[in-house]
């Protein structure tokens, strides 16, 4: 338990990712710009409720908003799979079992899931056009980014990590699993 990587350098490794998000949403939003605007299924009168706000940005900020969640949901899946994001690679930390052994495909991608509800479920509202269930999502991943404060607590693990049975160490700490003492 003493080993499991607290708030701190999760806080540094979610920065970095942020950033290469961000990047990334920005890139393939200029280059899905069109697209975007003509899978986004707004009345004009919404249309115009947000121009009021944005003015001549209102088309960059539907597209990004879109691409960001798109974009977003894709790079975590790197953690679904190799149990680390890119910002967590550069910390050197990494997802495994909380005995400090390495985790398997099925729970890196259980924590995925549960990480990333908010996400899935809003991009479920927007293929679907259906306004209640991206509410739904905002929902869930506010829970779950309230559930990222558990990590400050002695056991250092987030709300998603003891659902999951997951923690994060340090990537050159974690051990095979039968070789755990």
């Amino acid at each position: 338990m003493e080993n499991r990587i607290g708030f701190g350098r999760r806080l540094g490794a979610y920065l970095l990712d942020f950033l290469f998000i961000a990047g990334l949403a920005f890139i393939f939003s200029n280059l899905m710009n069109d697209f975007f605007q003509n899978f986004v299924d707004v009345s004009e009168e919404e249309y115009d409720q947000v121009s009021k706000i944005y003015g001549n940005f209102t088309d960059i900020i539907l597209t990004m908003t879109i691409s960001s969640s798109m974009v977003s949901f894709l790079y975590n899946l790197i953690e679904g799979f190799m149990g680390y994001t890119v910002g967590k690679l550069i910390l050197g930390i990494q997802v495994g079992n909380q005995d400090g052994t390495f985790a398997s495909q099925n729970q890196l991608m259980i924590r995925f899931g549960i990480k990333n509800m908010g996400t899935i479920i809003g991009l479920i509202g927007i293929a679907l056009s259906i306004k209640w269930i991206g509410t739904v999502g905002s929902v869930f991943g506010f829970v779950i980014l309230i559930g990222c404060f558990f990590v400050l607590a002695d056991a250092k693990l987030a709300f998603h990590d003891m659902l999951a049975k997951t923690a994060v160490f340090r990537k050159n700490e974690l051990k095979p699993a039968n070789s755990v003492e």
